[in-house]
Order: structure tokens, then sequence, then C-alpha cells
């Protein structure tokens, strides 16, 4: 049902199918009011958008409406041939307290009007509830799961996350809801936080509940609609959003950007150049009637929700989703403290160790992202000879062409780094370490720099700093040439093995090696005798093991470094089919 495509942070580009429909995903879903649309269905889907959410339960209730669903199907009630996802109801049990509908008659009645993915009814629990309140709200909830998730359908069925702000109680949810089946996991209970700005709560409840999620399923978070959350939302994990914030915002004169939202009065100018900001000046729609102004602005904001989906897409495609949650968090001191929160969490085994983009430095938080986190982890795996450390301002890279200097067995040769703290010459092709643009350094990157390179001299009998970085300890020096040696590709290409495969690694792999160098004087191929044992990609300075390569790790210790097959898996993986299109 749900094929990931791309990945960057916990984002995804992912395909649903679903009864025939294929919906890519990270996904908006406009919510129609079955009972009265500001906008049509079918209009919906002419401005670009696949899928739509309504409320099952308002239809239920409506004896017209239900005998319409039932008889013609709900696609040809609403006038819409995309991916329809009805709600049960759990909203109007949140706001007005009761609901006079069973939870496995819901289902059913989702069922039987052609829902393409229905959803479970759940007992919300407010922000802020007691843990006793929550707690109890939350067993009756898996109590509900339980039931729904054995009905007989043809639907897929959204199971949906409770428990308020006790983050205990989310991973409770996670846990039990995670192991039922449920097609789709659904975040609840979080409106509220949203509409109070309360986004560092939002995304500790949305990692908790993450935790303990299976990874091969989308994650909806329910009344998400603005678009300045979308990036940091789907950085977070979450793939499909829904919300009718296009209508209400438009009720009340607001016109929504991926920045905020701005009061039609207060537009001098529009910010965006779709159908109706091309059509109409600020003025011109301020003069008409409230319905037309109504239906105007929420066109525009229908176009801004799917602009902002859009360029989530793009921005995990390329690999910059990162610098795009960077720069929406500047739009509001509530996101940016929500993305320093996120922050805090161990995000590095979610983001890719590669990207088609560069690493684009954009403020202190930029230092605490996954790709610097793994660096330092991974500096730790190289074992070095050299008993002296050089260390070097930075500089146009290659830095090792620039200083015409490399690594040798008596000096080991570092850049001094603003954004990454210490960079092995043997090491800056790898990605992102060559690949990385920052301003000049502000006072947090040197003291970022200052706090690594002290912790990374600790290993070294001597140390050298050239003389702009006289603020470092160590003997100053201004002259290079002493330190210049003749470069040691072997010391090299175990360093980058080391790094990228764990420490000993280089040791086993490069015991005698040879290396075919390009015109530019990167390494290309390394070889063993006539064995070619890898290549380096040109792009991000990865080793690509032969099979010959390969075969040697096998000299290290079991399990290590090896892909450990199931026995279940194990004839799928016999038949010659790739044991990563599902065992991994």
């Amino acid at each position: 049902m749900f094929e990931i495509k791309h990945r960057d942070a916990m984002g995804r580009i992912g395909i649903m199918e679903v009864k025939g429909k294929r919906i890519e995903t990270p996904l908006i879903l406009p919510v129609i009011n079955p009972r009265l649309q500001s906008i049509s269905a079918r209009e919906i889907e002419k401005i670009g958008f696949k899928s739509i959410i309504t409320n099952s339960y308002i239809i239920y209730k409506n004896e017209e409406l239900r005998e319409l669903a039932v008889e013609r199907g709900i696609h040809k009630m609403l006038g819409f041939g995309g991916l329809i996802m009805t709600d049960s109801g759990a909203y109007q049990l949140f706001e007005y307290g009761r609901v006079s509908v069973g939870a496995r008659e819901i289902v059913e009645f989702q069922n039987s009007i052609g829902s393409d993915i229905g959803v479970m009814l759940d007992i919300p629990t407010p922000p802020d509830a007691s843990y006793e309140k929550a707690e109890k709200d939350l067993n009756e909830t898996l109590k509900r799961a339980r039931e729904s998730v054995e009905i007989p359908r043809k639907m897929p069925l959204a199971g949906t996350l409770q428990g308020s702000t006790h983050l205990k109680l989310r991973e409770k949810s996670a846990r039990e809801i995670g192991k039922l089946g449920f097609d789709v996991f659904a975040i609840g209970g979080v409106v509220p936080l949203m509409e109070s700005y309360r986004f560092s709560e939002l995304v500790r409840i949305i990692m908790h509940s993450k935790k303990f999620l299976p990874l091969n399923k989308p994650v909806h978070l329910f009344g998400c609609g603005h678009p300045m959350l979308f990036a940091l939302a789907v950085a977070n994990g979450c793939d499909i959003f829904d919300s009718a914030a296009y209508s209400l915002y438009a009720k009340d004169d607001r016109y929504v950007t991926a920045e905020g939202t701005l009061r039609l009065e207060d537009i001098y100018e529009f910010p965006c150049s779709c159908e109706v900001c091309s059509t109409y000046e600020p003025k011109e729609i301020s003069s008409l009637d409230k319905k037309e102004r109504e239906t105007l602005l929420a066109r525009h904001n229908l176009h801004a929700m799917l602009q902002e989906i859009r360029r989530v897409k793009q921005s995990i495609y390329e690999g910059s989703l990162w610098e795009l949650v960077e720069k929406r968090a500047r739009n509001h001191p509530y996101v940016l403290s929500a993305l320093r929160t996120v922050l805090e969490y161990d995000l590095e085994k979610f983001d890719p160790v590669t990207k088609n983009s560069a690493f684009f430095y954009s403020g202190p938080e930029s230092l605490r992202r996954p790709e610097v986190l793994r660096h330092l982890k991974k500096l730790n795996e190289i074992k070095f000879r050299a008993e002296k450390l050089v260390l070097l301002p930075e500089a146009e890279k290659p830095y090792a062409r620039t200083y015409d200097i490399e690594s040798s067995e008596d000096y080991h040769v570092c850049i001094a780094s603003s954004v990454f703290g210490v960079i092995p010459l043997e090491i800056e092709e790898v990605y992102p370490l060559n690949q990385h643009e920052a301003p000049e350094p502000e006072k947090a990157q040197v003291e970022f720099m200052k706090t690594r390179v002290k912790k990374y001299s600790k290993n070294f009998e001597r140390i050298f700093v050239h003389k702009s970085l006289k603020f470092l300890k160590g003997e100053v020096f201004e002259d290079l040439d002493m330190f210049r040696r003749e470069g040691n590709i072997k010391i090299k290409m175990q360093a980058i093995a080391d790094y990228q495969f764990g420490r000993g690694v280089g040791e086993v792999l490069f015991e005698d090696v040879r290396a075919e160098v390009a015109i530019t004087g990167r390494i290309r191929r390394v070889y063993s005798g006539g064995v070619l044992l890898a290549t380096l990609r040109a792009q991000d300075g990865f080793l690509i093991l032969t099979p010959e390569g390969a075969k040697k790790l096998l000299r290290l210790p079991y399990p290590r470094n090896r892909v450990v097959v199931n026995k279940d898996a194990e004839e799928f993986v016999k038949e010659g089919k790739s044991v990563f299109a599902k065992f991994v």
C-alpha cells in the first residue's frame, strides 16, 4: 500500500495504492463539508488536489445525505474522482461531547458508501487533561481500535493515536495501535495545540508517537492545514495532512501564506501569483460582497497549501528539506522553538547519509543537524598513525588542493571547521564535508569549533595551529612547508573506509593498495594487486565496494558489517530477489 520513493530528514515521498488509485505523499486533504461547500469538490480537483476528506458522521446523521451516499457512493455524491478519506465523527465528539453512533457502526457505514480510506471512532482527549482522564479515554480508544480493525471491509482503515499531552500515554498509544494492522496511523487530539501555537509540544507528541509506529505505513497529522507547518511536520515524519483552514480563514478575511497569515485589510500587494492573486488587487477583493470575497480567498488559500506541499516534495527530492525547515522556522518564533525541540532528538538514523544538494548553514540550529552529529560520531571511528596534529583555517574547497598538502605518517592535517568542527584532509571529499557552504563564522560557530577541536586534539602528542587560529590551543606556525610530506594513498583509503564502515575496516580492506587517480587529482578506483576492490563515487566520495572488496569484510567478526536475513526471507533471497525490497 505504501512505497517510499525518496527520503530526507524523517520526511519521505511515498506512493499510496488505494483501490486502484496511486496517490503521492506528502499529501494535503482539504476538508469538504458534505452539507455546505464554499468551494465544490469538483473545483478543488481542478485546482490540483487529488484527494479530499469529508465527515462520514455528518452524512450518517442526515437522512437525505445518507440515502444519497449509500445509493450513489461518496464519489458521485461529492462529484470527486480522486481519493476520498472519511472521518468518523471524533471531531464532533471532541466539540460537543457525544455522538449518536457506535464505533463499529460508523466504520461499516464508511465502507458501505465507498470511502477510499476510513477512520476509526476514537475518543479525542484535549491537551492538558489529567493523566487519569487521558488514560481512561485512551483505553477506550484502544478497545475501539481492536474492534474496528477486525471489521470486514474493502477500504483501508486509519487508527488514531491519543493520549493528550502525556508523552507516556502517546507512546503507549503508538505501541498498541501500531500492532493492530491499521493501514494508516493518525495522530489526533492536537488541533488545540496548533491553534494556540504550542508547536514545541506538538513536535514532542509526534516524535514520541513515531518512535513506536511501523515505518512502512503513512502517518496522518489530524487538523494540520497551515502551510507554515508542513515542512516541519514532514521533517518529523508526517505524510498526510487535512484541514478546513482554507475556508475558515477565508470567512474571517484571512489570507494564508507559507510565512504566516495576513488579514486582507493589511495587504498592500498580494505576495502570490495564483489565479486569484494574478487577477485581482487586494482592494478589489475587499470591495466584493462577503460571499464572493470568501470564495476567492478560499481559492487562494487552497493554492497556498498546494504550493507549499509541492515545495516540500521538491526539497525532499533534492535533499534540502532541513534548509526549508530552517527557512520556515525564521517566520515565527514558536516555529523556531519547535525546530530546536526537534533537534533535541536523535534523528541521525533516519536522515540519509548522502544527498543531492549541498549542506547550507543558516543559523546555530544547523550545528545540531543530523549531518553534523553523524560526522562527529564517525570521527571517533578513524584510526590515525600520526602523533602530530596540524590545524588549518577554512579555505576554498577542496582544501588539500588549495593548501597543496596531504596528511602523512608524521602529520595528521585537518581543517578547523566552523560547521563540522574538525575535517581531516583524508576524508574531506566525503559528503557533506566538501559539499557545504556557510557565511563568515558567527560566535556560536567559533565556540562550536573550539569545543570540537579541543576534544579532538586529546588524541595527539603535539598540536600545531596556523597563526590565524591562534585562539586555539597549540604551537602557532606560519610556514606550511615544514609539514609537507609525500601523500600516502593507504592512509587516505583506510581513513575513508573507517569513516564509512567503522573502526578497523580500513586495515581489513586496504592492507596493500594502489589507486587510479583522475586528472583532477581525485582517486577513482582502488586496487589490491590487480584486483579492483572499490571505486570512489564522484558526487559524494563514498566507497562503492566490488564483490571482491565486500568479501574482505567477512574477515570482521559476525555480524559486523553484514545484513542479516531472517529465516522467513531466505527463500525470497535465494530466488535472486533483492533483500532490500521488503525485509530491510
